[in-house]
Order: C-alpha cells, then structure tokens, then sequence
C-alpha cells in the first residue's frame, strides 16, 4: 500500500491527460509522475529514504504535487508546511520532527536556511528556481539528472505518509501522524460522498500544507474522467479566482468561508461571468448562514459543507449532493466513518444531547509525533475526542454549537492563541492577556486581545497593536486590542475567556 499508487493508479487508467492548469500552463498527469520520480532518485541519490521525513514548504506550484509524490514513492514521509509561519515556528518543528531535508522555493530559502542553522538533522535544502551553493540544491538541476523509472515502494497500511503539525492545548504544535491507510481511506470517502457522476473542472486555492488541500488532491486522483482538472492557484487572491472561474468554466470550488465571502464583496465581482459554478464546498471554518444564502442567490450554485479535523485526515461530515440542507448542521458523517456524542464520562449520548463529538473509522490519526500521553487521551476508548461539542439529531445530522478547546479559526487557519498571548506578555506594560475569537464576516472569526496593564504602566491600545506586527506574523496579529482595568477571572485566579467573549 502506498498514497502514491493513487497518482499511477490514474494514468494507467486514463493515459495522458491534462491534470491542472497552472497560471494559464496545461500540466498533464505523466508530466507531474516523471518529475516526481525524477525526484524520488534524487532524494535517494541524497540518502532519503523510507521513513524519513522531508519539509516540503511553498505557496501552490506543481513542485509541490511532485515533491508530495516523490517522497512518498520512496517511503518517506511527507511534512507540508505553512510558508506563512514564523522562523521561530518553522524552527520548531523542523526540530521537533527530526526532518532530513526541505522543499522549498527562492521566496522563502533563506528563512529556511535561518530556521534551519545548528540543526544537525537538517541535511538537504532543496530549491525551487534556485542555484547549486554550499547550503542549498536546485530542485532542476535534481531533476535533470536523474531518471523517470522509480518502483513506488509499497508500505504497510499503519506506517505514516504524512506528518501534519496542527495547534495545540499547549500552544506548541503538534505533529499529526498520518498513515497510507488514513490518506487512502479518506480519499475514498470523500470521492464517494461527493457522489461524482461526470467530469469536474475544479478550482484549488486551498493551501497544500492544509489538509482540506492534501484531502482534495489525493481524491482527485480517483476520477474516471479525463477530461477531470484542477485549476491551481498559487495563493488565492479573489479577482485572479473570478478570472480563473470565468475563462476554465470552473464548476466545482472548495474553499474556506473567508474565500467566498471576499468574492461576493468584491467591488469588481460583476465585471465576471461566474455562471459556470455549480457547487461550492466551504470548510475549516463555520459557515455562516447568511453568507451562503447571499452566495446561492447572487450565484445561482450549490453550497455545501464539510467539518473535518486534520487528526481525521480531513474527515469528519460532509453534505453529499442528495443530503437535504439543515440549518446550523455541518452534514452527516462520511462514508466508512462513525460519528457520535459522548458525555463527560465518554456515554454515548441519544440524539438531541448535547456533549462532545467523537469519530471512529480508518480515516482517524495513528497519534501524535512523540507525545504518547496526548495520543493515549485523543484517542482514549478507540474514538478520536475531537473537543468540539455538539448534537446528532434522530437523521444522523450532526450539530456543532461549541468547541471545548479555544482555538481560534482565522480563514480556515487554526490559531492558538496562548501562542500570542506569550508575546503579548513581553511588552514591558502588560500584567494580564488574553486572547479571544470574535464572529468576523470575512474570515470567520478575528482576534481580540484583551489586557489589563500593570499598576504605574501606560500603553495604548495602537501601542500594543504595533507590538503585535512587529512581533507575531501578520494572520496571527489582533485586530483589536482592549486596555480592561482587570480581566474577569474564576474563584482560583483563571482568565474566563467566555465572560470576554460574551462582552463582544
């Protein structure tokens, strides 16, 4: 067993055939193999191999779909990163996951290379559009040395393909272990539940180091249609997507809430011909209702949600095109998959109560990277403890009205926000932090600090703010931060973060 079969699986079946479209360039489905297996020999002609772990880090480009490839026909493993994170983040988890190499491009090498410095495990940069130095490779020069004949190594169906970093109750990162069952299992799933009938010209803005992104272009490959296609962007940005949608007549478009709701406010949103859209799939985020309604009316397509956790490979419920629409519902559960509510003692609840959704199924973690206890309690029972809280009602329709955790869901990105409240707490003024989601149209949820300052100190609200850019990456910043004479707390001295949030 191996994910990378997926990809071979497709072009035994169907030839050649253009697979994506990137910036205006047909890219066929051979062409993204033979690169991919130019690569794999590359990487082996470096030492990698089974089991170890490569970085692969840039905005969307096919050297990202090539390199995914590469790495798991050899064995190895998979780490898709954010490029929008820190070097601090990047350090960490290069760190953390004992990576051997990094796919990167000349954007971001040299935070790499920052990121990188004394870590011994840290062997290869890898360079897209870059040169041949004493601390980097170029991805082409690999290339063109190498061979297109590559035997995909087959692994057991528990051995990880994928190790996705996600936050964490601690506000470090961890590292979800995802295996070639979990990523083949998911695939499936989500072909299936997609009910697909014909050929689809699909839009992919979502980021490759998500799993909604990694989700979509592993079942992609499962298509029996040639004339099947993604479009790819490099980053989203929503007039080049209305221009994309209009001139490839792109009918299917998943995205995370805060892309539709920049589309349908766009100032120029009328000067596109989007009339080719015939569904939407919003996830990673809530969807609001008002915003698919708006959407449906001022597009005359489908919406559908999906709610799904990395630690599930991106499974979790999904509206298939025959589900009718519940508001407030996120769907049912995906083929293969049990979803269900338990109580604090982990009953199962009967429909309408109201507790914590759990999963089960081939589709859910192997853990996480070394941390054993957090892997023992995520899973405790067989059942994937997703700490959000909901309902299932009597047509197996499941409803989320809270989450245990405070994670904050910025454009379909998790945000810790112990992560910046630590940074907060270095300005020299601040006593107390903490760090809240408020309802944002446009991105689903924006990020509030409240602080009380110490006795004696003074700081402005623009103060704090400037602090916040100068120090955290720009999605992480506040977008708002509120100077309280003292921050509400419980009879043991613990910021009540849902007092905060009931002021707003």
């Amino acid at each position: 067993m191996n994910i990378a079969q997926l990809g071979a699986d497709r072009i035994d079946r169907l030839g050649e055939v253009v697979s994506m479209v990137f910036e205006d360039r047909d890219i066929t489905n051979v062409e993204i193999g033979d690169n991919a297996a130019r690569l794999g020999n590359a990487l082996k002609e470096l030492g990698i191999g089974v089991d170890d772990v490569v970085v692969v880090v840039m905005s969307n480009c096919p050297q990202i779909f090539e390199s995914f490839g590469a790495v798991f026909s050899i064995g190895g493993i998979v780490l898709p990163m954010l490029f929008v994170l820190s070097e601090e983040e990047c350090r960490f988890i290069l760190e953390d996951s004992g990576a051997v190499a990094v796919i990167t491009d000349i954007i971001l090498v040299d935070k790499l290379l920052n990121a990188s410095e004394g870590l011994d495990n840290v062997k290869h940069v890898i360079v897209v559009g870059g040169e041949d130095t004493d601390r980097t490779l170029s991805y082409e020069k690999l290339l063109e040395d190498s061979s297109t004949e590559l035997e995909i190594v087959d692994k057991d169906p528990d051995d990880v393909a994928i190790l996705m970093y996600t936050s964490g109750t601690t506000g470090k990162p961890k590292g979800v272990m995802l295996t070639h069952e979990n990523l083949i299992a998911g695939a499936k799933s989500a072909y299936d539940a997609n009910e697909v009938t014909e050929a689809v010209v699909a839009l992919m803005c979502l980021p490759m180091a998500h799993i909604f992104g990694v989700g979509a272009m592993n079942s992609g490959n499962l298509s029996e249609f040639p004339e099947s296609k993604a479009i790819v962007m490099r980053w989203y940005d929503p007039e080049e997507c209305m221009r994309l949608i209009e001139k490839h007549k792109v009918k299917l478009f998943p995205a995370v809430p805060t892309m539709f709701s920049l589309i349908l406010n766009h100032p120029n949103v009328d000067n596109y011909d989007l009339s080719s859209l015939d569904t939407c799939i919003a996830g990673g985020a809530p969807l609001p209702l008002e915003l698919r309604r708006a959407f449906i009316e001022k597009f005359g397509c489908k919406m559908r949600q999906l709610y799904g956790l990395t630690e599930s490979a991106g499974m979790g419920t999904i509206y298939r095109p025959s589900h009718e629409w519940r508001d407030g519902a996120v769907g049912k559960a995906y083929p293969n998959q049990e979803i269900k509510v338990f109580d604090d003692s982990d009953n199962e609840l009967p429909p309408g109560k109201i507790g914590e959704v759990v999963i089960r199924g081939p589709q859910v973690m192997k853990g996480y990277h070394n941390r054993p206890e957090e892997t023992a309690e995520a899973l405790r029972g067989g059942w994937l403890h997703t700490g959000d809280v909901g309902y299932i009602d009597e047509e197996g329709y499941v409803f989320l009205t809270d989450r245990k955790k405070d994670i904050i869901i910025k454009g379909g990105e998790n945000i810790m926000p112990t992560q910046i409240e630590e940074k907060i707490y270095e300005h020299p003024a601040v006593a107390e932090a903490a760090v809240i989601g408020i309802l944002d149209p446009a991105y689903g949820e924006e990020i509030v600090a409240c602080v009380a300052l110490k006795p004696g100190m003074e700081a402005s609200s623009e103060e704090l703010l400037s602090f916040c850019e100068e120090n955290l990456p720009s999605f992480k910043c506040p977008k708002e931060v509120r100077i309280l004479d003292t921050l509400p707390k419980s009879s043991i001295g613990k910021i009540l973060k849902r007092e905060l949030r009931a002021q707003y």
